[in-house]
């Protein structure tokens, strides 16, 4: 029994000290592999290391830098126009509103709206029934003050053949005379009054006082009318002028004279010319415009009032011109930069002189000569000597408008 005991006892431990044994190797094999591992890794560092030092020895120190990409701009002299576009409404130099000069009911209207129409035409008539009554009273009246007229003469010849045979006294012959003045007083005021109404007959017809084009009518046959009411407007439409709104920012650009081209939707193809010919003084309403006027001879009518119009005002002009994009300028304490491509494609700054600028384009009057190309854009600042590889070159503009 005790013999037994002692092999239970020998079995476990030999059992014990094998598995210590093979949990020793197993993590004596880990830590060999994983220390392997890291040697290679530092290895491999290593060589990368020594491949990249070797490469910048084989070039001397750090490798060149890069071409910088730019856009460019090739400067060429052109004929360089700035134009302003702004919107407005044709309008008649002269308008006219037509009334009657006396009080009646309109008969008759003779026009249409927008009709051309000459000087002397016809535009409307009033009933003349009233007119033609007054004209006929005031001849009855003339013709009874020239009865008594002569009836106080013939009555003035007896009394002078009575007196001067002695058979009434002077106060008769005077009371005579007195009469006879009167009647003839009385006669030409019944010649004015005749005219009067002959004058207010013709008044009865209104008529056009110059060459224009009819608006709107204001009034219709059978209304009553008098002096104060508008039967219609007359635009003289032989010079005309569009009245355009300045917005303020572009007020400083404007100035008497400049010519300005206006289209209008009914001649999509036509340009009329024109001039600035009249700047108001005062900035108005909510949207802080100034209103100029652009003059334009219209000689063929083509051009009517209240069409919409745009207009391009010439606002400066030069010839061979040098021009460059405005975003080519540096602006600098010493004034304007611009930087040039050289011939080994890296550039080189000038200081450039400004004559004109506008949004877009900017004339120079020294700093770039014909055929130089200019930096427009880049993607990094530019200092001189830096290399540039081009990967656009625009060409020189014509004219400018906004």
């Amino acid at each position: 029994m005790k013999k037994s005991k002692n092999l239970l006892i020998g079995f476990i431990l030999l059992w014990v000290v094998g598995f210590l044994l093979v949990w020793g190797v197993t993590l004596f094999k880990k830590k060999t592999e994983r220390l392997t591992s890291k040697a290679k890794t530092q290895e491999g560092i290593f060589t990368t290391e020594e491949a990249q030092l070797g490469a910048f020895s084989s070039q001397g120190a750090k490798p060149e830098s890069e071409a910088i990409p730019a856009r460019c701009f090739k400067i060429a002299p052109v004929d360089f126009k700035d134009e302003l576009n702004v919107m407005g409404t044709v309008k008649g130099e002269l308008e006219i509103d037509l009334k009657f000069e006396i009080n009646g009911i309109i008969e008759s209207i003779y026009f249409r709206e927008g009709d051309i129409i000459y000087k002397g035409d016809l535009i409307a008539s009033l009933n003349k029934k009233d007119a033609q009554l007054k004209i006929d009273y005031s001849k009855s009246k003339l013709e009874t003050a020239r009865v008594q007229t002569l009836a106080a003469e013939k009555k003035l010849e007896i009394h002078k053949r009575l007196y001067d045979i002695g058979g009434i006294i002077k106060a008769k012959l005077e009371e005579a005379e007195l009469e006879v003045k009167s009647a003839r007083s009385q006669a030409e005021s019944a010649k004015v009054e005749l005219k009067s109404s002959e004058s207010e007959f013709k008044k009865t017809d209104l008529y056009a006082p110059r060459e224009g084009v009819l608006g709107s009518k204001d009034a219709e046959a059978g209304e009553l009318v008098t002096p104060n009411n508008k039967i219609a407007t007359l635009y003289d439409i032989a010079c005309i002028f569009v009245e355009l709104g300045i917005v303020e920012r572009d007020i400083d650009k404007i100035t008497l004279g400049q010519e300005a081209k206006v289209k209008v939707d009914s001649y999509p193809g036509a340009d009329f010319a024109g001039t600035v010919d009249n700047i108001f003084p005062l900035i108005e309403g909510k949207s802080r415009t100034l209103t100029v006027r652009v003059g334009i001879e219209n000689p063929d009518a083509l051009l009517l009032p209240g069409m919409f119009a745009r207009a391009r005002i010439t606002v400066a002009e030069f010839q061979d011109a040098l021009v460059v994009p405005s975003i080519s300028l540096n602006k600098t304490d010493e004034g304007y930069k611009i930087f040039i491509v050289n011939e080994d494609n890296t550039v080189s700054s000038r200081t450039a002189q400004v004559v004109y600028v506008t949004t877009d384009f900017t004339v120079l009057s020294s700093g770039v000569y014909e055929g130089d190309i200019v930096v427009i854009d880049t993607p990094q600042e530019l200092k001189d000597g830096m290399s540039v590889k081009i990967i656009e070159v625009q060409e020189s503009a014509v004219e400018v408008s906004k």
